[in-house]
């Protein structure tokens, strides 16, 4: 996990706050593909799925939650 930085955290943090990765690219104004990969990364590193689909929105797993 010596890869994590402050970005994925913030992009986790968008993307459960607002429950769509595309939400989540107009707070930084960022390209969603960006949010997705740095997720894509965070999952890897740590190990663990964070989010579920949930119909057109993501939902935090009980992993992320706890």
């Amino acid at each position: 996990m010596s890869n994590l930085n402050f970005r994925h955290l913030r992009y986790f943090r968008a993307v459960a706050a607002n429950g769509s990765i595309v939400r989540a690219a107009d707070i930084p104004h960022l390209a969603p593909q960006t949010i997705s990969g740095q997720l894509r990364e965070l999952e890897q590193q740590m190990n663990v799925k964070l989010f579920e689909k949930s119909g057109r929105n993501l939902a935090l797993t009980d992993a992320a939650r706890s």
